[in-house]
Formats: structure tokens, sequence, C-alpha cells
């Protein structure tokens, strides 16, 4: 299988925000305008989707609207990477709706974790995209007062760099603080 890896990722270049599954940016938008503030910070342009803030239920809104926003995001000439707000449980109902040709064409960095492993292997069996099991920009990238230097590093060397990450070694620090 030949497999398509987007171009890499350089400062000046716009990220994508979308929310692909939970709705959690709607009620938390404190931690997605900090992870905003650290992307900008890199040097990276944000994009917001019509969903990305709305909270309905268990998702950000209807599966329709989601796969709309990932399809207008993979569409979008000026986009260059796509990460999730964060993950959730069902971004599963947004497969009927996506077009793997549409994505095939327009390949993008693509990043998230946990329920969005389901768009990761959608993207890799029917469009044979390289994706990136990487952070997601509510959790991760909105750490307080920024998000922890080996996040920063790996996500760099990963989606910024034409070279192989190499041995990924473990981080020395982490949290599991709950903020307010």
């Amino acid at each position: 299988m030949t497999l398509i890896k987007p171009q890499k990722l350089k400062k000046g270049d716009t990220i994508a925000l979308i929310s692909p599954s939970a709705g959690l940016a709607g009620i938390f938008p404190h931690r997605l305008n900090n992870a905003i503030k650290a992307l900008q910070n890199l040097g990276f342009k944000i994009k917001e989707y019509p969903t990305t803030r709305k909270t309905e239920d268990w998702s950000s809104t209807t599966a329709e609207e989601r796969a709309k926003d990932i399809m207008n995001a993979f569409l979008d000439k000026e986009v260059k990477a796509i990460i999730c707000t964060i993950g959730g449980y069902v971004s599963n109902q947004t497969l009927p709706y996506l077009d793997f040709q549409e994505i095939r064409k327009n390949p993008k960095i693509f990043c998230g974790y946990s329920d969005i492993s389901v768009l990761h292997y959608a993207f890799l069996t029917q469009s044979k995209l390289v994706t990136f099991y990487g952070p997601c920009a509510m959790i991760q990238f909105a750490e307080y007062p920024k998000p922890l230097d080996y996040t920063l590093e790996y996500f760099n060397k990963a989606v910024s760099s034409a070279k192989p990450i190499g041995k990924v070694k473990p981080s020395k620090e982490w949290t599991d603080e709950v903020l307010d």
C-alpha cells in the first residue's frame, strides 16, 4: 500500500480546529482560547469552523454538520493542518458523510487522539492518508500557562520535519491537575 504523507507544517501556515466528536469547546471555551494562543505563539494562523464551539448532547452538533467541517477543512487550500479540539464518543457517526476520494486528493496533517482514532483508521484505509495520533487542542495545547515543552518538541518533530522522529523518549514531566 502506497501511503500519502501530507506536506510538513511551517510557521505562518494555517491550522484548522474542528470538533468531530465531543462539544466540550463550547462548554470550556477558555481551554480552546488557551490552545489558540499557544498555537499562535508558535507562529501558526488558526481557523475555526462553524461547529467547533457548538454543544449538543454528547457531540458538538449533528454528524452531518461535523462531517461538513471535516470536509471543508480538507478542501480549504489555506489550511495545512487539522487539529481536533478533543476526542469524545461519536466521531464514527461522521463516516457515512465523508468523501474519502476528496480527502485523498487534498491531504492535510490530521491530528487528534482517543475517539478520533476512528477517523485515523478511516483516513488510512479509505484515503491512504498518513495521520498523526497526537495532541488535541483543548488538552495538550491548552495547558496553562503554556503547553509542556515535550508536547511541543514531539509535535514539531512529527509534523514540521521531513526527518523521522527517531526514538520517542518518555516525558520527564506531566500533569494530571484538574484546573477550574
